[in-house]
């Protein structure tokens, strides 16, 4: 009976004792290596003249990230480009860029000339990413592709869309998971807000969730809402027209982590956002124009030490 008694205490301890807290953060070596994937999937749908349009993109890219040196903060991290590849389908226009695909077509030369050339990533042991640097290393392969002045200054601009800076800096804010600076247990939150890679001003405020371990394996998910953070700021589209936008919506992640070295291993996440754009009054838009539209994206990360 004693010994019935002791089980039974024993198991009543465990069944009210707290799973032990986890700190998440980031360990650098310099050193590491990481080989960094990503696909992404985006529709926009857009109702112009009563007609609706769509448009795909499709981006599938590789890197490498290797730790070189350690910062007060955490790590600088050169990054460079190993593979790219770019879709796009429209009712206008069908193109296609690619790293891997024919050399005698201008739009691959163009990623090709991206390949191979290192930036800086400062990234932060809980995942802020402070700042990137040697941008303008990217951008020198282009000048040896024998464009004249005022098309290679066009093809620059517009790459840096999806390459400038800020996109850089925002795509990187969007897959590396920001972490609490206290340990988590399950059902423990905290939010963390971000600028996606977008050419227009939105904010997007996750709330991330630690649901537990399993394995090697830290287990996360987040929900976000997206708003349009400057309503009334104008961007460029191409053929020199204007226009603001005013877009909000959703967005789901879940991301597994390496317990030992506090990276992602995969990360995946779906948006949707949905309201309108305004072209504004100008050349060949006589006033003001409200286009409904939507957005859906779909992108995976995946990353694997070397």
């Amino acid at each position: 009976m004693k010994t019935i008694r002791l089980v039974l205490l024993v198991l009543v301890a465990f069944a009210f004792t707290s799973p032990a807290d986890v700190k998440l953060e980031y360990t650098f070596k310099v050193g590491d290596e990481y080989t960094w994937s990503q696909l992404t999937k985006q529709t926009i749908k857009q109702s112009f003249g009563g007609m609706e349009q769509n448009i795909e993109n499709n981006i599938e890219g590789e890197m490498n990230l290797k730790v070189k040196a350690l910062t007060p903060n955490g790590a600088e991290i050169e990054t460079t480009f190993t593979r790219l590849k770019h879709t796009m389908t429209s009712p206008q226009m069908n193109s296609v860029m690619d790293s891997e695909g024919a050399d005698d077509k201008m739009e691959n030369k163009i990623f090709k000339a991206l390949l191979n050339k290192p930036f800086s990533l400062f990234l932060t042991k809980l995942g802020k990413i402070e700042k990137v640097e040697n941008m303008e290393n990217l951008w020198s392969g282009l000048s040896g592709l024998g464009l004249d002045e005022n098309e290679l200054a066009a093809r620059k601009q517009s790459l840096q869309q999806m390459f400038g800076e800020s996109a850089i800096k925002s795509g990187f804010e969007q897959a590396f998971v920001t972490y609490p600076e206290n340990k988590v247990k399950p059902g423990d939150t905290w939010k963390v807000t971000v600028t996606p890679p977008m050419n227009f001003p939105l904010s997007l405020e996750n709330t991330w969730s630690f649901t537990g371990v399993e394995g090697n394996a830290a287990k996360l998910t987040a929900d976000g809402v997206a708003t349009t953070s400057d309503k009334e700021k104008a961007i460029s589209l191409p053929g020199g027209l204007k226009a603001k936008i005013d877009l909000g919506g959703k967005q789901a992640m879940k991301s597994s982590i390496d317990t030992k070295s506090g990276w992602p291993t995969k990360l995946d996440m779906m948006s949707e956002l949905k309201g309108k754009m305004i072209l504004l009054a100008g050349g060949p838009i006589p006033e003001d124009m409200d286009i409904p539209m939507e957005i859906f994206s779909e992108n995976s990360f995946t990353m694997k030490k070397k």
